[in-house]
């Protein structure tokens, strides 16, 4: 299969090779889509709290200048008990499933 691959090229597939040969053992049914699959919802959540949080800026600016004797720092500081003290995915890219040389190469 290699072989009707450009010289240049091949290195890159055989790490491709064997990086979803490496997931279809971890998940049988899905191999490297399924981990495709659960990036790309962890990507939609991410953009939506990021859209909600950009929404929340614009309306704490909006009162900013609304109320100029309270500064925008200080309607922060009121609200800090919203804000997630931690990453919503922690531990992502620290797997103890995924060989580390798979993610230097590849992330």
């Amino acid at each position: 299969m290699l072989q009707q691959i450009p010289v240049e090229q091949r290195r890159q597939a055989a790490d491709a090779i064997a990086m979803e040969a490496y997931w279809r053992v971890q998940d049988p049914v899905y191999g490297g889509v399924g981990v495709i699959s659960m990036l790309q919802r962890e990507i939609s959540v991410t953009q939506r709290e990021l859209a909600e949080t950009q929404a929340q800026i614009t309306m704490y600016a909006s009162q900013a200048q609304s109320q100029p004797n309270q500064t925008a720092a200080a309607q922060c500081l009121e609200d800090r008990h919203s804000v997630p003290s931690q990453p919503p995915f922690p531990g992502l890219y620290q797997r103890d499933d995924i060989p580390q040389e798979i993610l230097r190469r590849h992330f």
